[in-house]
């Protein structure tokens, strides 16, 4: 991973808890649905992308 990766990764971080810290100042339980909104969205691109970075696997025939 570069540095342009690494500090991304940490700015989105970053700006993940203050969205999530925001939301939970207003109420509670409107930061955890955020939180796990969020946790969703992240899964599905980190899945997307591990997907498009691994090579196939060979099929069996």
């Amino acid at each position: 991973m570069n540095v342009i990766g690494l500090l991304a990764w940490v700015i989105g971080l970053l700006g993940f808890g203050l969205l999530i810290a925001g939301v939970a100042l207003i109420s509670a339980p409107a930061g955890l649905i955020t939180a796990g909104a969020l946790m969703l969205a992240w899964a599905y691109l980190a899945d997307r992308a591990s997907a498009r970075a691994s090579p196939p696997a060979p099929q069996k025939e």
